[in-house]
């Protein structure tokens, strides 16, 4: 009799479980609005996240190795995302989820990837995302964490990709929101290594011996020398609250 109240009981469980199995399997997911993320060339990022519900939001980044002035006369041909140095800051919120496109312009010559440090995982993305010129390759990720983290190249030789500009910012803003703040900037630090001396004239080449040692030619605020000078000089009214999401790349060289 025991044995038969068991094996009942045990029936029951296993119906109750079968049928919360099928209950589960019946909900369906919640339809997240679907948003484009708005790209601008830094210092500008995107506006702040006024919405309080999360969403699907779809980043579309393009791999670019362009040529263009380091210093008044001095060229240097860098590798971004973007176009820009640093790559474009991407802005979402707590629980997005996140769709990105890396898209590897034909014209370039190598192949490049994407490692968001913003990404649970290993990797970031960036086994997903490794492709030859003119293709372009997809993950999803759900942003779990606030906080303003790297992204960045990660194709060997990994730091060679990132000293030639391949590296940016994605902002996961919490559920709550920022405090506002007058104006914001985007910031980044970053250190190059030309074959050629400092403000040498003409096409520069990077340099893997200054690499290894360490010691960048330029060590630069948003990819070339004198970027936030002049009419480039980022302003602010006095007394007024400004956030400047600003990161190093990497430590200051030692001198």
């Amino acid at each position: 009799m025991k044995t038969q109240l068991k094996l009942v009981a045990a029936g029951l469980a296993g119906a109750v479980l079968a049928m919360t199995h099928a209950n589960l399997a019946a909900a369906p997911e919640a339809v997240l609005p679907t948003i484009t993320q708005e790209l601008l060339a830094p210092p500008l990022l995107p506006p702040p996240i006024t919405r309080k519900t999360p969403a699907k939001v779809v980043v579309n980044l393009t791999v670019e190795e362009v040529e263009r002035e380091i210093a008044p006369g001095t060229r240097y041909t860098f590798w971004t995302f973007g176009g820009t140095v640093p790559g474009k800051m991407i802005r979402v919120r707590e629980g997005d989820t996140v769709e990105l496109h890396l898209l590897n312009l034909p014209d370039n010559k190598l192949p490049h990837n994407i490692d968001l440090h913003a990404v649970t995982g290993p990797g970031g993305g960036a086994a997903q995302t490794l492709i030859a010129p003119g293709n372009e390759a997809s993950f999803t990720f759900k942003a779990l964490a606030p906080g303003l983290y790297v992204y960045h190249c990660a194709t060997a030789p990994v730091g060679m990709h990132i000293a030639n500009g391949m590296y940016g910012m994605i902002l996961v803003e919490p559920k709550e929101g920022l405090p506002p703040v007058d104006r914001e900037y985007y910031v980044m630090q970053g250190e190059f290594y030309t074959n050629g001396a400092y403000r040498a004239p003409g096409l520069q080449g990077f340099d893997m011996q200054k690499a290894i040692d360490e010691k960048p030619t330029y060590v630069l605020f948003n990819g070339a020398d004198g970027a936030l000078t002049g009419a480039n000089a980022l302003t602010a009214k006095a007394n007024a609250c400004t956030s400047a999401w600003a990161v190093p790349t990497s430590p200051p060289a030692s001198t």
